[in-house]
């Protein structure tokens, strides 16, 4: 069945747990950051290990950075667990009589993905320097999550085609799964292939992690629409115009970031450099642009404070690394050295997802023009008129 365009529905339950998990995924991302920042990527070559692992160990013997890392794989697990039911909460959205295919589609992704983990042989003794691995449990697992994760994503441009309440909100629900599958999945074969393939998927599990971040900010910005919009006006279209090039910039300034904090590459410096004068450019473009646009100040003022602490951070972490006169060393060899390039990589995980959540309101700014309806400034705002459940 095709449905008209009607006023967003409101989801707070699905946007309330999405905060959390992004939350969640904001501490795994600074415990990544850190393990990253003293190289203590490989200090456990076993994977995967179980959330209770660390209950087992002699807190006594291992060093700190074997309890970062494996205090990361908690998290990893936790923040899993929570976009999980991120994802079943905004499935559950739908009308009873259609809620049930896609809920059993998720747990499908969770328990192929469980399997294909239980299938690798974690002896340390083993000749082959990826272990052993019981094919008969990793290509069922690796066949169940796929199939699930495929129909997922059928249904949910289906309902996004057919113009279904909440469809963009499952659709970006599902992709943050998916997404945080894919990220747990590259994490450990980081791990599990370190000896064929070297450090490359670190830098990619790097990046992959705050792509993910974006994706649970935007899954709460779509649960939590505007209500009463402004009239239309010229500095509104500027704005989503910005946003929308700044956040190609920001997106394509990951990339060379990951690699220079991973590999240290000069052409990815000289990049980096390029992009955050650019950037800069586009926020105070979009300060000027957003002053004028109700709902849009608050993200846009955000974006101004975050920048400037980005700047300062990048600036001292790339002289305290790369400007010392010194031979490079990767690892940090002090607190202060830590705190920065820690404090850099971690606001701009913040950065992006804010940026993606501003870009988001804008957007959902001008489809509430049309139909009279506007929250004001606050991503927390009420909605009186919204209904928990929309009909599908």
């Amino acid at each position: 069945m095709t449905h008209s365009r009607a006023l967003p529905s409101c989801f707070p339950n699905a946007a309330r747990l999405a905060w959390a998990s992004a939350a969640c995924v904001l501490a795994l991302i600074l415990l990544g950051t850190l393990i990253t920042t003293y190289r203590v990527g490989m200090v456990d070559p076993i994977w995967p290990t179980e959330p209770w692992f660390l209950l087992g160990v002699n807190w006594q013997e291992p060093k700190p950075g074997y309890f970062i890392e494996h205090i990361h794989r908690v998290f990893g697990y936790l923040a899993g667990l929570f976009i999980l039911s991120t994802a079943l909460l905004a499935w559950l959205s739908r009308s009873k009589t259609n809620r049930m295919v896609p809920c059993l589609l998720v747990l499908g992704v969770f328990v192929g993905m469980i399997v294909a983990m239980a299938s690798v042989q974690r002896d340390p003794l083993s000749k082959l320097p990826t272990g052993e691995v019981s094919k008969a449990l990793l290509y069922p697992g690796a066949l169940v999550g796929l199939a699930s994760a495929l129909g997922l994503l059928a249904l949910a441009l289906r309902d996004l085609t057919h113009w279904v309440p909440g469809a963009a909100m499952r659709l970006v629900a599902t992709l943050g799964f998916l997404g945080v599958v894919t990220q747990g999945l590259l994490g450990g074969l980081r791990v599990y292939l370190h000896a064929l393939v070297g450090p490359e998927l670190a830098t990619i599990h790097g990046a992959f992690g705050q792509v993910v971040l974006s994706l649970v900010v935007l899954t709460a910005v779509l649960a939590w629409p505007v209500a009463r919009a402004p009239e239309w006006n010229q500095s509104l279209a500027q704005s989503r115009r910005l946003l929308t090039t700044l956040l190609i910039l920001c997106l394509l300034q990951l990339v060379w970031a990951v690699v220079v904090r991973h590999q240290g590459a000069t052409w990815a410096q000289r990049l980096h450099l390029l992009f955050a004068i650019l950037i800069a450019g586009w926020v105070g473009a979009l300060s000027l642009s957003a002053a004028k646009v109700n709902g849009l100040k608050f993200w846009s003022r955000g974006l101004g404070v975050l920048l400037l602490l980005q700047v300062i951070l990048g600036i001292e972490a790339w002289l305290g690394k790369f400007g010392t006169g010194k031979p490079f060393v990767e690892a940090a060899t002090n607190f202060g050295q830590a705190f920065l390039r820690t404090g850099h990589s971690f606001l701009g995980a913040i950065f992006l997802s804010w940026v993606v959540a501003a870009w988001a309101r804008a957007g959902q700014l001008r489809g509430a023009i049309s139909q009279g309806t506007f929250t004001g400034d606050s991503p927390f705002a009420r909605i009186p008129h919204a209904s928990p459940r929309s009909p599908s």
